[in-house]
């Protein structure tokens, strides 16, 4: 199963003339978006910027009405598709508050969206946009690898889309008793102590479901201090497994209460290594994914699965993410190539290829596929996330 934030994405292929556009316009959140937008592309990196005053994002998604092309969205969108087209068992998606386009784009990939609607239907769907873009429209950063890569706009959704009921609680664990994996998402949306306790207590309640039953939570950009406190207290220190791109590392492992001011210049595969561990040590979260450029790190506690089989699944994943972004290759990353190197000389030797000890953790690393000339770039880190976790024994 996988839960709580599908909808609707409106990609949308950044131009030099779009970009002429947005910088015309002097409407309110035009500046602010592309402000972020322009640093995203100075370092090729994935970030995701949330509006939170209704209007401003009306204003901007009605500048967009006509762009790009509508697809399922969403962490627990994406990776819904994605375990669908890998496995033929029923695959359920936990949208509570889902549109009707939602739900039926949902139906037709062959999943069941469970919405908890008392019967009224009149939820409205919510469409994010999504900007891919290739490298070299704006100057990039010093030390930055060239690359394509995706920036989403979001309007932040009402903390309802991501609790479930309590009353349909019962229902629900029911519903998903045959689950052996859980991928959940969308906790950024909520704001409060006594929402993010809730949410904590349904989390613990599906991890319940079975013996066999783990959850992992997939982590997003753009979110506020208080709120990234709450979700490390109450979230990630109540699962099974963390996914995460060097951003959002970066943003539980900066100083406290440093305002969130978009990517960080590029840090080197030791320090990412380094970070990641400080992550895992104080969640204590058995699994730990960061998804990266050119490679990817897993931290492990012993017990939690055979460090071999969880490298393959990492593998698998990357032949799968490769495949999805399309265009030519894949190849083997040299960055991934010079990143497993540098890891190794500090950490090394590994007992198997990318497997390190280190205190009372593993570390698994792996360079990844790279395809050139990509034709997607959204999604790939869910599609990676997704794929490993259900892939790995743990």
């Amino acid at each position: 199963m996988t839960g709580f934030n599908a909808n609707i994405d409106r990609v949308i292929p950044v131009t030099r003339a779009l970009l002429g556009d947005l910088r015309q316009q002097t409407a309110p959140g035009f500046d602010s978006l592309l402000n972020r937008l322009e640093h995203a592309m100075r370092y090729c990196a994935a970030d995701e910027m949330f509006i939170d005053d209704p209007s401003v994002f009306q204003t901007l998604s009605g500048f967009f009405l006509t762009a790009g092309a509508l697809a399922i969205g969403g962490q627990a969108g994406i990776a819904a598709i994605q375990m669908r087209r890998l496995n033929a068992a029923p695959m359920v998606c936990a949208v509570p508050g889902a549109g009707p386009d939602t739900q039926t784009m949902l139906k037709n990939a062959g999943i069941l969206p469970l919405t908890f609607d008392p019967g009224t239907g009149d939820n409205p769907d919510i469409i994010h946009l999504i900007f891919e873009y290739s490298p070299g429209l704006v100057p990039v950063a010093e030390g930055v690898v060239p690359r394509s890569n995706r920036f989403i706009v979001s309007p932040v959704h009402d903390p309802s889309t991501v609790l479930i009921p309590g009353e349909k609680e019962d229902t629900f664990l029911e519903q998903i008793a045959t689950c052996r994996r859980a991928f959940l998402s969308g906790y950024q949306y909520l704001r409060t102590e006594q929402e993010f306790v809730a949410a904590a207590k349904q989390l613990l309640r599906i991890r319940n479901v079975h013996p066999r039953m783990r959850t992992h939570v997939e982590c997003v950009s753009g979110t506020t201090p208080p709120v990234l406190s709450m979700i490390l207290d109450h979230i990630l220190k109540n699962t099974d497994s963390i996914g995460l791109n060097e951003h959002e590392l970066a943003m539980f492992t900066q100083a406290p209460g440093a305002p969130d001011q978009g990517p960080p210049p590029p840090a080197s595969p030791v320090a990412l290594v380094r970070d990641a561990l400080a992550l895992a040590h104080a969640t204590g979260v058995p699994r730990l994914h960061l998804h990266t450029f050119g490679y990817y790190i897993l931290i492990l506690k012993p017990g939690a699965g055979q460090p071999e089989l969880s490298r393959d699944a990492l593998l698998f994943a990357a032949e799968e993410a490769a495949g999805a972004a399309g265009g030519r290759g894949p190849v083997l990353s040299r960055e991934g190539l010079q990143a497993y190197a540098d890891i190794r000389t500090e950490f090394g030797p590994d007992e198997s290829p990318g497997i390190f000890r280190t205190g009372d953790r593993i570390v698994v690393v792996i360079p990844t596929l790279i395809s050139h000339n990509v034709r997607k770039t959204t999604g790939l880190g869910d599609i990676l996330s997704s794929t490993a976790f259900v892939a790995d024994p743990f």
